[in-house]
């Protein structure tokens, strides 16, 4: 196999019941399921009831505006900074089972968040505000009479890391340890929801949650923390050893959780309708390389029988730097000339890059994801001792 993708390659393919009635789309989306069997490049984004966009690292927004709609050329919109609100610190400061307290946290952190949105606007705004500014050129108004980026209509973020691990600090129990230990991660987020929406109507401006993709932040908060709160040392995932800890990404359950890829899609799933920007599920296949009707198979049901937003297929490669061929899988030998001078590639979050050039707790997380069970090969869920995976064989039949 001969090319090299661009690292940062997100095409977005979304689907709606047309896609799968209509036997001209019906076949695009067959060609999309045998390219991601390939490559893993496209994500399949689900849209059930409304138009949306998804950009921006996956930031969906709804079309309500038929003057975009009908000329598509004018689509622009901005995702205005991710201030991202650490959860297990939350649980910590509040204390083990006091729910009350933890809340208050988390609203503390939310209002800090959004004070630090609206400061960062003022001051956009200044830089936007006349021809010797610098940020003149994405302020002014364009021949359609609307500015390239427009910070009264833009999204303000606020992200989430760590339920998990805030959730096994609350309670000694992981989020994929029964269906009781969702429904308290999804007070917590609706928590969240209600609060930055609240916000919203405040400011009379658009705050959304998301799933954070916390290239960095599942590091350095989890560093943070391990450095000042002792307990954060039983919670953090990883090796602390070999400075490869980390915080769960978002809402996610652990890398490594004892649960089949359709569980996993299940319970993820029940938090994307609260989460507008950046919810997405991972199937982490590594070296397994799925057939296309297995990724159809899984598309089609996740988007008839869940809420997840959008699902991607994360394939791992080794790409050789003397022959230039790619190998299917992570390997320290090419495997068609031989050569050791080779570099491994997979998804960090939501693009595909170099594993050489991630810090060390991505490393800890891709071998916790080697850990895992991400096939989507077999899509009914096998029955796990301490899990709630039994409970799902009925769903994606």
């Amino acid at each position: 196999m001969k090319g090299i993708a661009t690292d940062t390659s997100l095409p977005d393919f979304h689907i709606n019941e047309d896609t799968l009635n209509d036997p001209k789309q019906y076949e695009i989306l067959e060609y999309a399921c045998q390219i991601a069997s390939e490559n893993g490049v496209p994500y399949f984004i689900f849209d059930r009831d409304e138009i949306t966009l998804s950009a921006c690292c996956r930031l969906r927004t709804t079309i309500d505006d038929n003057y975009m709609i009908k000329h598509p050329e004018s689509m622009r919109f901005c995702g205005f900074q991710n201030i991202t609100i650490n959860l297990p610190q939350a649980s910590y400061r509040a204390g083990r089972g006091d729910w009350d307290a933890l809340y208050k946290e988390i609203d503390r952190g939310i209002e800090i968040a959004v004070k630090a949105h609206i400061q960062k606007k003022a001051f956009v705004g200044k830089l936007m505000s006349s021809p010797e500014m610098p940020l003149w050129e994405i302020g002014k108004k364009a021949k359609d009479g609307r500015p390239y980026v427009d910070l009264e209509t833009s999204t303000y973020i606020v992200g989430i890391l760590g339920l998990n691990e805030c959730l096994q600090f609350m309670t000694g129990r992981e989020l994929h340890e029964g269906e009781d230990m969702i429904k308290l991660g999804l007070r917590v987020i609706s928590h969240m929801y209600m609060r930055v929406k609240e916000a919203g109507k405040k400011y009379k401006l658009k705050f959304s949650l998301e799933e954070s993709p916390a290239e960095s932040a599942s590091r350095r908060l989890a560093k943070v923390d391990v450095r000042n709160y002792p307990e954060a040392a039983e919670m953090v995932k990883g090796s602390i050893e070999r400075d490869e800890f980390y915080y769960t990404n978002s809402v996610h359950l652990r890398p490594d959780a004892p649960v089949d890829m359709i569980t996993r899609i299940f319970l993820q799933s029940k938090f994307h309708t609260m989460i507008e920007s950046g919810a997405i599920i991972h199937a982490f296949v590594g070296e397994e390389r799925p057939s296309a009707s297995s990724i159809m198979n899984l598309v089609k049901k996740t988007f008839k029988n869940t809420q997840a937003a959008q699902v991607t297929i994360s394939p791992e490669f080794t790409i050789c730097n003397d022959c230039k061929k790619v190998t299917q899988k992570l390997t320290d030998i090419c495997g068609h000339c031989g050569s050791r001078n080779v570099y491994g590639v997979s998804r960090i979050v939501g693009y595909f890059s170099r594993i050489n050039n991630w810090n060390k707790s991505k490393i800890g997380e891709l071998a916790d994801r080697h850990k895992g069970n991400y096939s989507v090969s077999d899509l009914l869920p096998k029955k796990e001792p301490g899990i709630c995976g039994v409970v799902y064989n009925e769903v994606l039949r």
